[in-house]
Parts: structure tokens; C-alpha cells; sequence
């Protein structure tokens, strides 16, 4: 057996060193707002507030040239359209006098929010929808700023854990019934990454949870507006780091919910975030100080000779760069307009028309091209990797690039400036009931090739000098 080099048994952590900030803004809509996300509800106006819903900026300044970046994390479910999404967009970019490409906008993705395209404003509720938006714009703006103001020296800081909320959501009971549903033998995610911003004198400043789930504690029978399992997450952590704002980073999530999903009782929610909030304090209590990593230090010889370890003084990596990763998908045949307009207009099965509906969107976003450019956002936060995906990939996509970039902290990011829906991996396509299957816009092997490609860039961008 070949001796170990006892100079090399070193644990680090994943760590970046520069100027950060964080604020937090109120963006709760009317109680009485248009919410209808789910085609089985038998509401269209939701009936109350089950916790606030905000809107959290983490902004970064740093590396070499310096630069900085703006993290905007929505506790809203998704943008409908690409024209509704680029209304906020440039709205918020006018207003905050940020330039396009330092924003990185990330939905939660709660499925228990206010619907907010103007489709739906002849709806109960809909009338609401303007000022509500409006009052989204206020409110990012307001964060942006109040993380700009605040911004202070830290130290950002990762370390991983582990939570089994997640369950895999793809079961097929037989060669005709495909449901989204709790796969107890399927492939799961349990991965928590947790990361800590912390100031000069050592106090936590900010958090992050980055982990795969979708937000479905609640179903269709839900009434309040919520920010589902993650709000009571945040509540758990926040309360014991001081009231320091946490994050929740919604990461790929595309075969993923919870143990208890589509219920109607937010005690559900709050239980499914409890349990998260409770790993992710776990795993921010296992971390290691600011700026240290722990070594062999000597052998202690007792009843037992004792391999003794010691923190020791590690320079935080000062890196902050940014690129994108461009990946030309190919559609698979849709339905036209026509075509969807005549199936809406014939439908009296409110779930299956709302189906419909959702579809006449995508389809009117589509136009008659053949492929869709999908922009993979990319940071490199020190020792970190942001991978922000513009879709909802499985999970198998954050598992392969975490695979891929050993050493490095790699938090895989949903809904990341845009959406085109779901990213399965190739052998899902054997199954083409699956409800992700079903509505998915690119032919089999789309989401490995946005694995290739954004890797590829992930490799030229931790290479690239400056």
C-alpha cells in the first residue's frame, strides 16, 4: 500500500472573498388576486394570504476587472410568456439603471401564487393583476438598490448536506397510466448546498439554500396565496442566524416533489419547509470558519494512535466572472395556433382547457421556427460555480455537472432569465405519457446536450484569465 502524503489530507471548503449585499422587498399581492395555476382547482381568486410573499436581492462586486452582479430571487411561480417576462424585465432594468447583463432573475417557483399575464385579466381577480405588477417592479427595484447600499466585505462560503423531502415524481403504473406522483423506487436528489455570507468580523450576513423540490406541498384544493414549503424553510433559518436573509435557490427540480404533495392544508407546506430549514441549519452548523480549511496535524499516540487535525489559515478565492452558454435545441412537432385555438374554443373540460391554454402560449412563443437558442447563465463565484438554466431540467442535470466539476461548490438554478419548460433526459422519452414528456417543446436528448455545452463553458470560463 503506497503511503499518504499527510501534507495532502486537507478538507476545504468552497469560498469567495469580495464586496456582497442583500436586501430583502415585500412583493404579497392582493389577498383576492387571480391565482388559478392549477387546472384542477375549482377557484379562480385566491381567498387569502398564507405567508408574505418577497422578493430577495444578493448582489456581488469583485474580481479582476471588477464587476458586479445582481441575484433576484421571486417567490413567484413562472413567467407565462416570453413577452410577460420581458415586460417586468425592462421595466425593472429602466428603473434600477442596471445594465442587462448583470441581472439574474430566479423564480421559486411556488405553485401557489398570483398568476400575473395580462390573459387573464377578464378573470375573478384579474383586474388586479396591472397594479400587481407594478408593484413587482417596485419591489425588485427596491432590492437591487438596498443590496447595492448594503454591500460590505464578505466572505461567501459552501458546504453540503442532505434532506429527503425530495421524492421522485414519475410513476407509471402500467402502459397506459402515467402519473406525476411519488416514485418510491425512482431516482431522488437529497443534496442541500448550503452557503454562508459572512462579514469581516465573522457575522452572518446572508444565507443560501440551494435544493431541488418543486414547490407542490400544495394542490389545486389551496386557496391562500403562498410561497409553499420554502417560506416556513426561510423562517427555520432565519431565525437562527440573526435574521439574516436566506435565499432559497430552487435548483433542478424537473423529476422532483415533495413526500406530501397537492394538498390543501398549508400546515403541509410549513412541515415539508420545517424539515428543510432543519437540514439546512445542519449543514451550516458542520461548516468550517471563514477563510480556514482543517488539516492533519499530527499523530497523538493513546490506547489508540490518534490522527490529530487542526483549522489553519486558507485565502479566500477572490474570482467573480460571467458567461453564458448558448445551446440551438430542436422542437418537436406542435400543434399550430389554429389548431389550438379551435381544440380551446370545443373544450368544456376546465382542466384540459386550461392545458390548452398554457399550450397556445408556448406555441404563440414559438413561431414557426424549428429550434430555440436556450442561454445558459454561468457564474464563477470563487471556488463556485451558479449554473442558471433557463428551463426545468431533471434533476440528473445538476448530478452530472456536479459530477463533472469536482472541488467546486455547483448550485444548479431553475428558471433563470426565462423558462422553456422542462429538460428531461433522453431515456424519459421511452415514457411519453409522463406529464413533463407530454408538454416538453425539444426532441430526445436535449438535455444532455445543454449538459455538453454548458460544461464546455464552465471549463473555458474557470480557465479564462481575468
Amino acid at each position: 500500500m503506497n503511503k499518504k502524503n499527510l501534507a495532502d489530507l486537507v478538507i476545504r471548503q468552497s469560498e469567495f472573498k469580495g464586496e456582497m449585499g442583500v436586501a430583502r422587498a415585500d412583493i404579497t399581492p392582493p389577498p383576492n388576486i387571480y391565482s388559478r395555476s392549477w387546472g384542477s382547482a375549482l377557484h379562480d381568486a385566491a381567498e387569502g394570504i398564507h405567508r408574505p410573499l418577497v422578493t430577495t436581492c444578493l448582489f456581488f462586486r469583485g474580481g479582476d476587472p471588477k464587476i458586479e452582479l445582481y441575484l433576484l430571487c421571486f417567490d413567484l411561480g413562472w413567467w407565462y410568456d416570453i413577452a410577460h417576462e420581458l415586460e417586468i424585465r425592462k421595466a425593472i432594468l429602466e428603473k434600477s439603471g442596471i445594465a442587462d447583463d448583470q441581472l439574474l432573475t430566479h423564480m421559486g417557483h411556488t405553485h401557489s401564487g398570483p398568476i400575473t399575464n395580462l390573459q387573464n385579466l377578464e378573470r375573478e381577480g384579474g383586474d388586479l393583476i396591472p397594479g400587481y405588477r407594478d408593484k413587482i417592479v417596485e419591489g425588485a427595484v427596491a432590492a437591487l438598490a438596498g443590496a447595492k447600499a448594503n454591500a460590505q466585505p464578505a466572505v461567501a462560503s459552501w458546504a453540503q448536506g442532505r434532506c429527503d423531502l425530495a421524492r421522485n415524481r414519475d410513476l407509471v403504473l402500467d402502459s397506459e397510466t402515467f402519473l406525476c406522483s411519488v416514485n418510491p423506487e425512482g431516482p431522488t436528489d437529497d443534496t442541500v448546498l448550503v452557503g454562508r455570507v459572512t462579514d469581516m468580523n465573522g457575522k452572518i450576513i446572508a444565507t443560501m439554500v440551494n435544493y431541488a423540490c418543486h414547490p407542490v406541498s400544495l394542490g389545486g384544493g389551496n386557496k391562500l396565496i403562498s410561497p409553499d414549503y420554502y417560506g416556513a424553510m426561510r423562517e427555520v433559518v432565519e431565525r437562527d442566524t440573526g435574521g439574516a436573509p436566506c435565499l432559497f435557490l430552487h435548483g433542478a427540480s424537473g423529476d422532483m416533489t415533495p413526500l406530501r404533495s397537492y394538498e390543501s392544508d398549508t400546515a403541509i407546506a410549513d412541515q415539508n419547509g420545517r424539515q428543510l430549514g432543519y437540514a439546512a441549519l445542519s449543514t451550516l452548523t458542520g461548516m468550517l470558519p471563514p477563510e480556514q480549511e482543517i488539516a492533519f496535524d499530527r499523530i497523538e499516540d493513546s490506547g489508540a494512535r490518534l490522527g490529530r487535525w487542526s483549522l489553519r489559515p486558507k485565502p479566500a478565492n477572490t474570482t467573480l466572472k460571467a458567461t453564458v452558454s448558448d445551446t440551438d435545441l430542436p422542437y418537436v412537432d406542435l400543434p399550430s395556433e389554429a389548431e389550438l385555438i379551435q381544440a380551446i374554443r370545443g373544450c368544456n373540460d376546465r382542466p384540459l382547457k386550461e392545458r390548452l391554454e398554457r399550450r397556445l402560449m408556448v406555441r404563440h412563443d414559438v413561431g414557426e421556427g424549428k429550434s430555440r437558442k436556450v442561454r445558459v447563465t454561468l457564474l464563477q463565484i470563487g471556488d463556485a460555480f451558479l449554473v442558471g438554466a433557463p428551463a426545468e431540467p431533471y434533476s440528473a442535470f445538476q448530478k452530472e455537472i456536479r459530477a463533472r466539476f469536482p472541488g467546486h461548490a455547483v448550485m444548479v438554478l431553475n428558471i433563470v432569465n426565462g423558462n422553456v419548460g422542462y429538460l428531461a433526459p433522453a431515456e424519459t422519452y421511452d415514457k411519453p405519457g409522463l406529464y413533463q414528456i407530454k408538454i416538453s417543446l425539444f426532441r430526445p436528448g436535449c438535455m444532455e446536450q445543454v449538459i455538453e455545452d454548458t460544461s464546455k463553458s464552465m471549463k473555458a470560463l474557470e480557465t479564462a484569465h481575468g
